[in-house]
């Protein structure tokens, strides 16, 4: 008989990001993880692989719990400019939540892991190119209605608004308050929305 798991797979990967968000890749050993989730190192290679294997795991996990809390709507084929500014305001509604001081973790694992890694620098481009297309349909959509200038480059601001994601996490995580951050959102926002931005 197949023995039984004694463990949820999906509580114990919650639990490893929150360590490899917290600590970083490096300062993590399977030590760490295993006193954070109760699992044995048997059952976590059983499950995930090696440490690694267990980083990738713990990124797509991230970008998918993360993911549709701030880009729910943004993810929509329908989406357009006002699911942008939305993402922005609940981004700024986290922003004080103490957890949110680690940073974003795929940020974090882009300026420690994927210099070195290509396999993990792969995994973070392929989600910067999805949530890039998010926004860039966005704009499209919002083009289509009028409501945002032809003139704007959907691709390039699609792209601006990612760099401008991971650019604050890193500062985040740095220790600037959220406060000092968000003027640079308006003044990006501005830029798409023209004057029907209203703050």
């Amino acid at each position: 008989m197949p023995r039984i798991r004694e463990f949820d797979p999906d509580i114990a990967l919650a639990d490893a990001m929150q360590v490899f968000w917290r600590n970083g890749y490096a300062d993590t050993s399977m030590e760490d993880i295993v006193s954070e989730t109760g699992v044995s190192r048997y059952g976590l290679y059983g499950t995930f692989g090696n440490k690694k294997e267990l980083l990738v795991a713990a990124i797509r996990h991230y970008e998918l719990t993360m993911g549709e809390l701030l880009m729910g709507n943004l993810r929509r084929p329908d989406a357009d400019v006002s699911d942008i500014v939305g993402y922005w305001r609940t981004i700024s509604a986290y922003a004080e939540d103490k957890k949110f001081c680690d940073g974003c973790l795929i940020v974090n694992v882009a300026a420690e892991v994927a210099p070195h890694d290509a396999d993990i620098a792969a995994e973070v481009q392929r989600i910067d190119r999805e949530h890039t297309g998010f926004f860039a349909n966005a704009i499209r959509n919002s083009q289509s209605k009028g409501e945002v200038s032809t003139a704007i480059d959907a691709d390039g601001m699609g792209l601006l608004m990612v760099s401008l994601a991971r650019g604050l996490a890193l500062m985040s995580r740095a220790g600037t308050k959220p406060g000092e951050l968000f003027p640079a959102v308006d003044a990006a926002l501005k830029a798409l929305c023209g004057p029907n931005y209203r703050g």
